[in-house]
């Protein structure tokens, strides 16, 4: 046996150390130090990727058991169980555990004579760029004139009255979040809950993004600060009813809480609204990108009222409307050339 590759095909003790139980000690670790965004990517990873062992009849699978082929396996198990469906979704799962599998090499849990190749060099782990939407004009002004309680009544059979009291609350408070994050230049839905009475100052609501850190600043227009002062209290720091909590923990679990909450009623509201109409939180931002951009505001612009770090951000957002007016000049070109009306 060759001298240097004595270790070869000989995994450690640490070698045999189990995925699920060493993600397990990751998302705790996470935790104890507030990092409760990846500790959760880790945790709905985590869940996904034992659905698949328990496919299989396994409870875990060593660290150095992962390899290629278990790796192909389960990213097509994921593409086609069920509701996950979607690259993006297995990509993100297969991200996480290249990471988990990295820090493992890092601390010498695993290490590199254990396994020849990259069990992830086979799947897809990047981001597919999905169909971006956005509404037009006069949709954003029926949303806004919108008669929620009407529509609610033919729609929503409540088994009290109490509780279709709860549901229009809910649905109408969706329709403000809807209209103010448009009208405050494509807030993000996590920026909105966030905003602290702090942050508005002179009529501006001033304030750091909570995905890139960047400063960004708003002038409150009339509609806006009609809402702000619907939703108004004394008693608390946050500028709309969604957060409450003290500690972190409490108060991102109460944030994830209220976004799936905003999602199911933005649900209900484009079911109100008919058409194919499908709003979530985030074609409130791609509509104001689209808007800003139809009405001429140059891209560099859009991209610091949006508080993207750069441009390349912002053409993502408008790359489809892009594609739109190329598409509607090569129609006018041959219409022109050849003379096809």
């Amino acid at each position: 046996m060759n001298k240097n590759n004595k270790h070869e095909g000989r995994p450690s003790k640490n070698n045999h150390r189990k995925l699920l139980s060493f993600m397990d000690a990751e998302i705790e670790r996470l935790t104890a130090q507030n990092r409760l965004s990846t500790a959760c990517n880790y945790i709905s990873s985590r869940r996904s990727f034992a659905r698949f062992l328990h496919s299989r009849n396994l409870h875990d699978v060593a660290l150095c058991q992962l390899d290629a082929q278990l790796m192909s396996d389960y990213q097509q198990w994921v593409l086609f169980d069920g509701a996950e469906r979607k690259k993006n979704t297995s990509s993100f799962y297969l991200r996480n555990l290249k990471a988990v599998y990295n820090k493992a090499l890092n601390q010498g849990i695993l290490t590199r004579d254990c396994t020849a190749l990259n069990p992830f060099e086979a799947v897809y782990t990047g981001v597919m760029e999905t169909r971006k939407r956005a509404v037009p004009p006069e949709l954003l002004c029926t949303i806004s004139r919108l008669d929620v309680e009407r529509g609610l009544q033919t729609l929503v059979k409540a088994p009290s009255r109490k509780s279709f009291q709860r549901i229009l609350r809910e649905v109408s408070f969706a329709r403000d979040i809807f209209i103010f994050c448009f009208c405050a230049q494509g807030l993000p839905f996590i920026d909105f809950a966030h905003l602290r009475r702090e942050n508005i100052d002179g009529g501006y609501i001033i304030y750091e993004r909570h995905k890139t850190g960047r400063h960004v600043q708003i002038a409150i227009q009339p509609m806006m600060q009609t809402i702000i002062d619907r939703y108004a209290t004394s008693d608390s720091p946050y500028v709309f009813p969604i957060l409450t909590a003290i500690g972190a923990k409490e108060s991102y679990r109460q944030y994830h809480s209220a976004l799936r909450r905003y999602n199911r009623r933005l649900k209900l509201l484009s079911q109100l609204l008919g058409d194919g109409v499908n709003l979530t939180t985030y074609v409130a931002r791609h509509s104001w990108a689209t808007a800003a951009y139809r009405g001429n505001i140059p891209i560099a612009y859009i991209s610091e009222a949006m508080g993207h770090t750069n441009e390349h951000t912002t053409r993502k957002y408008l790359k489809s409307l892009e594609r739109n007016k190329i598409d509607e000049a090569n129609k006018q070109l041959i219409d022109a050339i050849f003379d096809t009306d």
